[in-house]
């Protein structure tokens, strides 16, 4: 530390105290793995979001009422256009530096929800979930539900002609609630769709309410983690319970930090050079009651649209007091029971296998059967849902009528994430049972079944019977 740094950082000591608590906060431990950086990676693309984001936000009109173009782009020029997509055609051609930035905040929101995703992803498969990190995994959960609700409305704010399919989905999806759909869905849109109101209150979303939850639940999240220690990866000759082995947060952890977010920043310009995505004039603004045929939503989407595409047409009574309808059990209840399920899953597989005490070291998924057929069979269906987003495409490619590809898509979703869910359970008890092991039911049980010291499994060897007394004859 220069002479300069350290008479400031002791005169600050001198006032705030903050020497004992920033050792402690240098002295941190992160563990040594790449899987590790998939929350930061998501951390400094919300970075980037809000950064690109105020900038967009300075020149966006959030309005549908008709507006003129007058512009570079001929195209347009002298059209009459909603207020929200004049806006962003100006920005986009006008605006110097602003589909530079347009793209960077595109790419940037892409990057956010998969980082987000397989962040999630590598919490449920090795087992961070486990106590005393039970609320932060729920906290996570809820940031990704966040993170595709700001997906959502920020891609629908150009108001383009896939913008405007999304937001009338949308709109369907909150009519189907049984009872309250027509209330909710005039909460949401300030009226009967195509409303005025709608740009309006998404863009509130969408800049202010989403936000503000999604950086307050990450702030809670990093306080967690700093809170408690990391989890890591088995280390053989390491008890991982008692141990952590890493890199300290200052410098090796900061200085690594540094160069990723050096990097992330590096790509999502590139990408916003090299690659020629957001260009909504080709699509043209939206016009109610028209549906192009490349009508699709972004990737994270896709599981919902395959949903709502092959889902029968179904509409039933429930006990006389309400009509559910399809597209309601395919947009709304099909995602809820995904969500539902993995929150609760921990204190699934808690009580499954009486699981006791704290757990700080991850675990091969294989080693926990239930783990491993839950992940595998939510996800092959998420995966099955979202391929059958692209039926259109697949049947034009194909030359089978999609008629048949919903078909197929149908018996897939029903059929596929059982039948693998089955075949990894049985594998992964198989696989234990070879080995001669059980799920252990506590760190420090698999501590000592490993040898004191060493790497903690997820699995022990069972305990021997005690032999049966045997009486003698008289």
């Amino acid at each position: 530390m220069t002479p300069l740094f350290a008479l400031l950082f002791d005169s600050l000591d001198e006032r705030l105290k903050l020497r004992h608590p920033s050792r402690k906060v240098a002295n941190k431990v992160f563990p040594h793995n790449w899987s590790f950086l998939l929350g930061e990676v998501a951390l400094f693309s919300l970075v980037v979001l809000v950064a690109t984001g105020v900038f967009l936000t300075m020149f966006y009109r959030p309005s549908t009422a008709p507006v003129v173009y007058h512009g570079s782009l001929e195209l347009y020029d002298g059209t009459t256009l909603p207020g929200a997509f004049e806006s962003i055609l100006r920005l986009s051609h006008d605006v110097p530096g602003g589909l530079l930035f347009r793209r960077i905040h595109r790419a940037a929101s892409h990057l956010f929800i998969a980082a987000s995703v397989l962040h999630m992803l590598r919490i449920l498969f090795t087992g961070a979930f486990r106590r005393p990190r039970e609320v932060n995994y729920l906290l996570g959960l809820g940031l990704i539900t966040l993170a595709f609700v700001a997906g959502f409305t920020g891609y629908s704010l150009p108001y383009d002609s896939l913008a405007g399919t999304g937001i009338r989905i949308a709109y369907s999806e909150l009519l189907s609630f049984p009872v309250v759909g027509d209330r909710v869905a005039f909460w949401v849109f300030g009226g009967d769709f195509p409303t005025g109101d709608v740009i309006p209150r998404f863009f509130v979303f969408h800049v202010m309410i989403v936000p503000a939850l999604i950086i307050g639940a990450v702030s809670v999240h990093l306080l967690l983690v700093g809170r408690q220690r990391h989890t890591q990866f088995p280390t053989h000759g390491v008890d991982g319970h008692a141990f952590i082995v890493g890199k300290p947060l200052w410098p090796a952890q900061f200085a690594e930090s540094a160069t990723l977010i050096l990097w992330i920043g590096g790509l999502l310009t590139a990408s916003a050079v090299f690659v020629p995505w957001s260009d909504i004039s080709l699509l043209g603004p939206y016009v109610p009651g028209e549906v192009g045929n490349n009508a699709q939503p972004d990737w994270f989407m896709f599981w919902i649209d395959g949903a709502l595409r092959i889902f029968p047409p179904l509409e039933f009574s429930v006990l006389g007091l309400m009509t559910v309808s399809g597209p309601f059990v395919a947009g709304i209840v099909l995602p809820g029971m995904v969500f539902t399920g993995l929150a609760l899953y921990p204190f699934l597989e808690r009580k499954v296998y009486g699981l006791r005490g704290e757990w700080h070291v991850l675990t091969n998924p294989l080693d926990i059967p239930l783990r491993a057929a839950v992940s595998l069979g939510t996800f092959s269906f998420v995966l099955l849902l979202s391929a059958a987003a692209t039926s259109d495409i697949l049947s034009r490619l194909s030359g089978i009528s999609i008629e048949d590809v919903i078909w197929i898509f149908r018996v897939a979703c029903l059929l596929g994430p059982p039948v693998l869910a089955a075949g990894i359970y049985r594998y992964s008890t198989k696989r234990l049972r070879s080995r001669g092991l059980v799920v252990a039911t506590d760190e420090q049980q698999a501590t000592s079944q490993a040898g004191g010291h060493g790497a903690v499994p997820a699995a022990v060897t069972p305990p021997a019977r005690d032999p049966s007394p045997v009486s003698g004859g008289e």
